[in-house]
């Protein structure tokens, strides 16, 4: 059985720390990308306050997906929250 609750913690700290430490490249795609991601994020928030867990888990991955993605292409900079990102691993 997995702790959700856990699960969704940590991503949750995970998630505060990139947001924190991202560098967006002056680029409309990678503005309108960031948003995307940022979005999710501002909706994983609220379901974890409706204790709707396993949504808010759900919308965590997703943004990450996006992050990484942009972090790969360049449009991100990932900062001191790199670790979180998958951006060295090929």
């Amino acid at each position: 059985m997995y702790d959700i609750k856990g699960l969704v913690l940590k991503e949750e700290k995970r998630a505060d720390e990139a947001f924190a430490a991202l560098t967006v490249n002056d680029d409309p795609k990678a503005r309108d990308l960031y948003e995307l991601a940022f979005s999710y994020y501002e909706d994983a928030k609220h379901f974890q306050r409706n204790d709707r867990l396993l949504e808010a888990f759900e919308l965590y991955s997703y943004l990450w997906g996006l992050l990484d993605a942009g972090a790969r292409l360049g449009l991100f900079n990932p900062g001191i929250a790199r670790k979180h990102f998958k951006v060295d691993q090929h």
